[in-house]
């Protein structure tokens, strides 16, 4: 398979990571100009340590468990922050590697969170596993076009200190459980993790691995560190298995920076129709644009 060229251009040899590791690792995906707001924000948001942030306390107020506190850190999108980061899960590089590890011309956005790690929080360490158990009600499909892509995108530096991902390949998971086993157990859990690789990478980083990878997170072991990070999700539009977020839960959340900023490809990735659907017509733009009032509505009344 040859890598569509869109925004960039991908060889051949990616693929082929992405098909026998399941996992597929693009250093510098993000430029550091690129970075610079985005870094601003997750300082805004979290600060460098949680002490920075005394009125902050997290999503799982009144939890102490190990677990909730790995997850205390984080916000879903859309975020209260500038347009930069509110639009980074929908970067048409992002798009345009999705569609390209999918098969697919038609994928939309089905997860998207900023997360920050803080050494002394919490332990961070995780058991091997993979993660469809929250993602759909089967398990993972066998056919890319049916399948996800999932994302992890270090916006920090990270060494073998601050929480590195780790994985194992699908090669030598498949060698240790047998084809396509989801699921470790203690017989079989040492072999495993002896063949796990460590992702030790820079900020801009981007992490792409499948719902049948097996993975885990890790503490930071270096004093006063931190991690920066977003974890993010996409699919085939057709694909209706698997799901994580419902956007718009309710009417308080802020949209306008991206309904405001985003591209009509950047919208259907949320579900918006693209321009020359059938949603659209003058009724549905009128109000729509009554809605979001600086929303881009051009392309939309050009294809009716």
């Amino acid at each position: 398979m040859v890598f569509k060229e869109k925004n960039m251009e991908y060889p051949e040899s990616n693929y082929e990571e992405w098909r026998d590791e399941g996992v597929l690792v693009l250093e510098k995906f993000f430029s550091s100009d690129e970075l610079v707001k985005i870094q601003d924000d997750f300082r805004d948001l979290y600060g460098e340590s949680p002490i920075s942030l005394p009125h902050y306390h997290g999503n799982h107020p009144g939890s102490d468990s190990d677990r909730s506190k790995q997850f205390e850190f984080i916000h879903t999108l859309p975020f209260n922050a500038s347009a930069e980061l509110n639009l980074l899960s929908l970067h048409p590089k992002l798009i345009s590697l999705s569609e390209e590890l999918l098969g697919s011309d038609n994928v939309v956005l089905y997860q998207s969170h900023t997360w920050a790690k803080f050494s002394g929080r919490a332990n961070y360490n995780q058991t091997l596993h993979c993660d469809f158990n929250n993602h759909t009600l089967t398990v993972p499909s066998t056919e890319a076009r049916s399948g996800s892509v999932n994302y992890l995108i270090y916006l920090s530096d990270v060494t073998e200190g601050d929480g590195p991902f780790c994985y194992v390949s699908k090669k030598d998971s498949n060698e240790i459980l047998g084809h396509r086993c989801l699921a470790a157990d203690k017989t079989n859990y040492s072999a495993l993790i002896q063949k796990e690789k460590m992702v030790v990478a820079p900020a801009g980083t981007v992490i792409a691995y499948t719902l049948d990878t097996f993975h885990r997170g890790t503490d930071l072991i270096e004093s006063d560190s931190y991690r920066y990070s977003m974890s993010i999700s996409y699919k085939s539009n057709e694909n209706n298995s698997i799901g994580f977020h419902v956007w718009q839960v309710t009417p308080a959340r802020n949209w306008s920076l991206i309904m405001n900023n985003a591209s009509p490809l950047q919208l259907s990735c949320l579900g918006i129709p693209k321009p020359g659907s059938r949603f659209w017509n003058e009724t549905t733009i009128k109000q729509t644009k009554e809605r979001w009032p600086q929303w881009k509505s051009d392309p939309y009344i050009e294809s009716i």
